[in-house]
């Protein structure tokens, strides 16, 4: 199981952050891995974009968390972890990024951001008052990008395998410092492609995080981004502990 684990985390983590742009689309969405529930939104430029309401069609009380897939994917990665939060109390909100799955646009890195924030808005128009955001790997560093900008700011930052840059398209180091709320940050020791390290890279953005409430979880291994959370039973309980009270698990 674990070697299984490992090979798909390679064949991620290769794909990871360097595919050519494209566009996507579709009006409507069909996801392979799960339908209904879909909700369509826009950015602040105006890009349609969707995503699945996981534990209802709206939130209520519950604890909500935005979900921010790998490169060249969908919010199908995230499936089996937002179906095991909602079975367990959580709200989730899992979309596809601008011209990945069955979004529009075109694939523009530096406007990720502005996704993450458009996704948080879409889930706080529906009742949510209090929002986690938490990325893998590409939806890592768009979570920082967005959780140093986004106002009223987000309850949390979970960032999953996260590059601190991408050369030439998004630099998540100048929005570390502007981080004022409580942040996780979780990678495997082992996980690198060059020009990738994963595990330095986390503690590049640990090191420059503004909150005074941060964490860093450096995991034994090579697992990327979903397949983590997947892998590890401990990372899952961290991830579900943040998103419930993310101050409480970040000064832990």
């Amino acid at each position: 199981m674990r070697s299984t684990f490992t090979l798909l985390a390679l064949l991620a983590t290769l794909a990871v952050l360097v595919a050519p742009a494209a566009t996507a689309q579709r009006t409507e969405a069909a996801h392979g891995c799960v339908r209904g529930n879909e909700l369509w939104f826009r950015t602040a430029d105006g890009v349609k974009l969707v995503g699945h309401r996981f534990g209802g069609l709206r939130p209520g009380t519950k604890p909500v968390v935005v979900l921010a897939h790998m490169s060249n994917g969908s919010l199908c990665e995230w499936l089996p972890e937002a179906r095991r939060l909602a079975a367990r109390g959580i709200w989730v909100f899992a979309f596809d990024f601008r011209g990945h799955g069955f979004s529009q646009g075109t694939q523009r890195y530096g406007r990720l951001g502005l996704d993450v924030a458009a996704a948080v808005k879409a889930a706080r128009g529906l009742g949510a008052r209090k929002v986690v955001i938490a990325g893998a790997s590409l939806g890592g560093i768009a979570v920082v990008v967005a959780g140093a900008t986004i106002t009223p700011a987000v309850s949390g930052v979970a960032a999953i395998s996260a590059p601190a840059t991408i050369a030439g398209r998004l630099n998540a180091l100048p929005f570390a410092p502007r981080l004022r709320v409580p942040t996780l940050y979780l990678s495997s020791r082992d996980d690198q492609n060059a020009p990738y390290d994963f595990a330095a890279d986390a503690q590049r953005l640990y090191d420059a995080t503004g909150s005074t409430a941060k964490r860093l979880e450096l995991e034994d291994g090579a697992l990327h981004g979903v397949f983590l959370v997947e892998g590890l039973a401990r990372v899952r309980s961290l991830l579900e502990a943040f998103v419930r009270n993310p101050a409480a698990v970040a000064t832990g």
